[in-house]
Order: C-alpha cells, then structure tokens, then sequence
C-alpha cells in the first residue's frame, strides 16, 4: 500500500541526486593562470616565473600557491631569486576576474629572496640622491662611496650603516656614520637623510604584507627571509634548492 510513496521518494531522491552532482562537478576552482599575470605585475614582469598552484574545493580558494621568480622587481629594488609560499589562502574571486588579487585570509606565507651588491647599488642610484655609488661589506655593515649634489656642489659621500627588520612588512636602512668630503655631517642631517630615504623596501602595499624575520649578510650580497630559518628558502617554492651557513 505504500509502495507508490517509496517510488516517488526514490525518484525525486534521483531527480535531487541528478541536479546536485554536475553542480559539484562544474564548481569554480582556482587555476595557476589567474594568478600568472598579477604575480608577474607585481614582480615586475620578471624573465623568470615559475608557478605552482593547488587550488580550493570553493571558488577563490587556494590551499597553497608556491612561486619562484629571477630578477623580480620589489620596490623599485631587483631581487636576484625570489621564493613566496602562501598556504590556505582565500581571495575575492570577483577581484581575480578583474585582475586584481585581493587576498581576503590566509593562514600561512613566507617569501625568501636572495639580492646582490650590484642590485643595491642600482636601487641606490636609481634613488637619485647618491651617484657613482660603490658599495662593500663589513659583515652586516654597509659603506657606500659615491658623490651628491650640496648646495650646488658636487661633493664625495661616504656613508656606513646597516640594513635593519623587525618582523615588520619593511626593511630600513639606518646610517651610523655619513662623511662629506672627509666632513662628519650634524646628526640632525643624517636623522633627516634617514628618514626621507626609508623604509627602502615596504611591503605593506602588497596583497600580502609579509614580515620580514631576517637579512643576512652574504658573500655576494643580502638574503631576506620572513621566515625564522634564514638558511632555506621553502622546500615547495620551485626555485633551486638552496642552503647558506647561518
């Protein structure tokens, strides 16, 4: 007596079954080439990329997106190899299809990059400030040589200091001592030369603002790490595996 109902149950149980599954089945996820054009913009269309992305089971969902670029651009600065790892991120999907990332959570980052005296040296130059600029290292200390307009004039500058970070989204460059043609400058000039010229690398203004734990000085350059262990970068990022002595 009741068996018309149990049929009618089973069918519209199908009918339900029959709508939900290809919904599932034609749910949105990420791709690595949503992504590949706004990392290139923000990284300055560097000649090398590489991208590895494994997306979400929802729309904007990315449970880890792993990048790894040569001769990026950051903050007018070019990084020699640059490694960022984002992991259980989520981003405004109606952003993405405009091009722009807006990224709205994320549970874990990290970004390693490696950037030698030739590119400071360029990022210095390009600043305007300080020409001809020469730079050598005294373990993490930085003396930079090079000439500068004063009053008119063109004077020889030779500036010592260090690169500084705090597990904030910057890094600062602050001066110990600045010479102009052998002359000790007033510390009032130097306070004001410092603050007009930091934060030299800022990245508040990116998507993901990542900390920077570390930078350390190399026989080549700089390593910057918003990572504890300064001597890896993350073992997922694609780049070449990489190990510096602490």
């Amino acid at each position: 007596m009741h068996m018309p109902r149990v049929c009618v149950a089973i069918g519209v149980l199908a009918v339900v079954v029959g709508l939900l599954a290809p919904a599932r089945a034609d749910l949105p996820v990420a791709s690595v080439e949503a992504l590949r054009p706004i990392f290139g913009r923000m990284l300055g269309d560097p000649p090398v990329m590489r991208m590895d992305v494994v997306p979400d089971l929802y729309e904007g969902g990315y449970a880890r997106v792993s990048v790894y670029a040569q001769r990026a651009a950051v903050g007018g600065m070019r990084v020699d190899e640059l490694w960022i790892r984002l992991t259980g991120a989520s981003v405004d999907p109606a952003e993405l299809r405009q091009g722009t990332l807006k990224v709205l959570r994320v549970l874990d980052s990290g970004l390693y990059g490696k950037v030698n005296l030739a590119s400071v040296e360029a990022f210095l130059e390009a600043q305007g400030t300080v020409r001809d600029v020469k730079l050598t290292q005294d373990s993490d200390l930085i003396d930079a040589k090079g000439t500068m307009l004063l009053s008119g004039a063109l004077v020889r500058v030779r500036m010592r200091g260090v690169f500084q970070v705090s597990g904030d989204p910057e890094i600062y460059f602050h001066i110990e001592s600045l010479f102009v043609n052998s002359l000790p400058l007033p510390t009032a000039v130097v306070d004001r030369l410092e603050r007009s010229m930091n934060p030299v690398v800022d990245f508040r203004t990116w998507p993901v603002a990542f900390k920077i734990r570390s930078l350390r000085s190399t026989p080549d350059g700089f390593v910057l790490s918003s990572l504890r262990d300064f001597a890896q970068p993350c073992n997922d990022c694609g780049g070449p595996e990489l190990r510096l002595a602490p």
